[in-house]
């Protein structure tokens, strides 16, 4: 990052993540959402690897991890066999990353750097393919979505798995029953930092400014109770998700509700031969 000058929301995410880092660096990965042993099209972390393994098989080599934090989706994405680069603002995630890449195998397959999305330093066109989960509520989305599509190469795709305001569910969130159970606020135990903000719609027109052809995928309606659950193991959370993928497939007018959402975003221009959105991107929008 060189003497590059942070703004206020820059520096409050880095000191954050240069925290959390050292309190949760994970040990192991599991390889199960890009193996394809089973599917999880409820689930939208799962689904976003499938959206990259569909883009590896129809030529997609290069991706970038749109930021990396701890390199879990990057070996992931390594494994299924993609050139991966990736950048976060913390030095201490990209430590992490390199040490989990290095465990995993994968130091020649993946490259991690510095960096603010604001402003890349990749050169243009270089990737097939980007992925970000859980990135755009934490930066300047305008900024940050105009640096992806131009590292993007033309016929190229970007997947990002977000968090959306739903304004009828975020005054039922910030009731008094809602708070007193899910305190709001800054926490380290919950990887909530200070200015990170779900995507509103004014966010997601900045997006559709920047790149006309979207499409967005919505998750999450009854499935947020499972904040409520406690263990990994608890199967309420997962039955929820497929609860919510019935309603919306037999009720869409329920979509503009989901709280979370893959936005597939495919960069038009035609040098290069376009890269085919896979099958579930090719529906109509949401």
């Amino acid at each position: 990052m060189g003497g590059m000058i942070l703004t206020p929301r820059q520096r409050a995410e880095r000191e954050f993540y240069q925290v959390h880092a050292r309190l949760h660096a994970p040990e192991t990965v599991t390889f199960d959402p890009v193996l394809g042993r089973q599917r999880r099209p409820w689930n939208s972390y799962w689904f976003v690897y499938e959206q990259a393994r569909a883009f590896y098989q129809a030529g997609a080599r290069k991706v970038l991890d749109f930021g990396c934090g701890k390199g879990v989706v990057a070996v992931r994405l390594a494994r299924i066999g993609f050139e991966v680069s990736g950048f976060d603002i913390s030095p201490n995630n990209i430590e992490v990353a390199r040490r989990l890449a290095e465990r995993y195998g994968f130091t020649d397959r993946t490259d991690f750097s510095v960096q603010v999305a604001e402003q890349l330093d990749y050169p243009d066109a270089c990737f097939d393919l980007i992925v970000g989960m859980d990135i755009l509520h934490h930066v300047e989305v305008p900024a940050a979505v105009a640096q992806a599509m131009r590292v993007l190469r033309p016929g190229g795709a970007a997947v990002f798995r977000e968090h959306l305001a739903v304004p009828v569910l975020e005054w039922l969130r910030h009731s008094w029953p809602a708070r007193r159970l899910v305190p709001p606020g800054e926490s380290l135990e919950r990887n909530i930092t200070r200015y990170e903000r779900k995507l509103t719609r004014a966010d997601l027109a900045d997006v559709r400014r920047l790149c006309p052809d979207v499409r967005i995928h919505r998750f999450t309606l009854l499935s947020r109770l499972g904040v409520f659950f406690d263990g990994a193991r608890n199967p309420w959370p997962g039955r929820l998700e497929r609860l919510d993928a019935r309603l919306f497939k037999a009720l869409p007018f329920l979509r503009p509700l989901g709280a979370t959402a893959v936005i597939v975003l495919h960069k038009c221009a035609t040098p290069r031969p376009k890269i085919p959105l896979p099958r579930e991107s090719r529906r109509g929008r949401v």
